[in-house]
């Protein structure tokens, strides 16, 4: 039986990288993930960003690369498409910024608001 984790509708932003099997891939994934969540860029450009990787890496198998698109496009649905209906707590959630917010100053919580869609 699949559960909620296997297809990716609980699974944060670090949980889908990290659900990659493959240590390479996963660590190139890994390093576009974290430069996102430090630059201006929205949520929508990590939706393309993811895409344009996976469509330009190779798994050693096809049900593991599909399998990541399933648990990525489950992540889209509910925290990139579903945005509007999401707390600033929970988009922090989503999108593994709890620690950067929790640690950063009024003007580092404005880019990541504005990231976000989360209005003041």
């Amino acid at each position: 039986m699949r559960t909620n984790k296997m297809l990716g509708t609980n699974m944060n932003l670090d949980e889908l990288v990290a659900s990659v099997p493959e240590v390479e891939l996963r660590n190139g994934l890994f390093r576009w993930v974290n430069a996102w969540k430090k630059d201006d860029s929205s949520i929508e450009d990590l939706a393309f960003l993811i895409g344009k990787w996976h469509g330009n890496v190779w798994f050693n198998n096809t049900d593991e690369s599909n399998g990541f698109n399933e648990r990525f496009q489950a992540f889209k649905s509910m925290a990139i498409v579903g945005v509007g209906g999401l707390t600033l707590n929970e988009r922090l959630y989503w999108f593994g910024l709890f620690e950067e917010w929790d640690s950063s100053n009024e003007s580092v919580q404005a880019r990541i608001r504005v990231k976000l869609h989360a209005s003041a």
